[in-house]
């Protein structure tokens, strides 16, 4: 397989890999230069293309939501090289990694993700969740890990019968894909797609330990509408989001 060095040469202009940030089964994450511009770059190992990941879409996303500045500008893809690279945005990711939040922070998180939320889905959206929920079902094929995917799966159709509309969602919100420079940046689009709007919120409780004041905090800059903050319904969110996590460790671990 192609090393990121040999990669980056078929990208038009000058490329320069300065450091890696980050690595991972599925892809490498540098910190470089693209044409003078500060950037971040992405490599993806082989194991990306045998997950339900689609680049194009997550492409096509970030150039839909560009006008709403929660997300990096995209700077140059190849979509068939595995490399998207995308400016890069100074800020600090330790505002997140504990408990101690001012309520304009959670405030202002909660703002943002209203605003991805409440952004009207693309046509030609790619529902990027279920295709990877039916990856999972494929991949985990021994008897328990049968019984533990339907429990996951039932737990989530459950879950669905609350009657909320589906939005645009990140699915994929932790501390590490959110960057703070006087407001909140979403990183790490690879997931994002159609989804009921408590995974996310869920996601961000479970996450970053937000306590009952802290979920109000959040509930406010998102708008509230109480249902989705109710700490009975974003727990059993919680439990669906602990499962898919070891789902998702097993099929990248089979896949690789």
């Amino acid at each position: 397989m192609q090393s990121a060095l040999e990669k980056i040469k078929s990208i038009p202009g000058k490329c320069i890999l300065e450091r890696e940030l980050s690595s991972s089964s599925i892809s490498n994450v540098y910190l470089g230069i693209l044409n003078d511009v500060k950037a971040v770059i992405r490599v993806d190992l082989l194991v990306a293309s045998r997950l339900a990941i689609d680049r194009q879409h997550e492409v096509n996303l970030l150039m839909d939501i560009s006008h709403l500045d929660l997300a990096p500008k995209v700077l140059y893809s190849d979509i068939s090289a595995g490399i998207l690279i995308w400016e890069y945005i100074s800020g600090t990711q330790s505002l997140f990694t504990g408990k101690k939040f001012k309520a304009n922070d959670l405030y202002q998180l909660g703002s943002c993700l209203y605003s991805l939320h409440s952004h009207p889905i693309p046509k030609n959206s790619i529902d990027i969740f279920s295709n990877s929920m039916s990856l999972y079902q494929s991949l985990l094929v021994d008897s328990s890990e049968k019984i533990f995917f339907k429990k996951a799966l039932n737990l989530y159709n459950e879950l669905l019968q609350d009657a909320t509309n589906k939005v645009l969602s990140h699915n994929d919100l932790h501390p590490g894909n959110l960057l703070w420079n006087k407001k909140c940046y979403f990183l790490d689009w690879e997931y994002s797609g159609v989804n009921h709007p408590c995974f996310d919120i869920a996601s961000l409780v479970k996450s970053l330990k937000l306590n009952k004041s802290q979920i109000k905090e959040l509930s406010k800059g998102y708008k509230s509408r109480s249902n989705l903050f109710q700490i009975d319904t974003l727990n059993q969110w919680i439990d669906f989001i602990e499962y898919l996590e070891e789902i998702w460790k097993i099929s990248v671990a089979k896949v690789s």
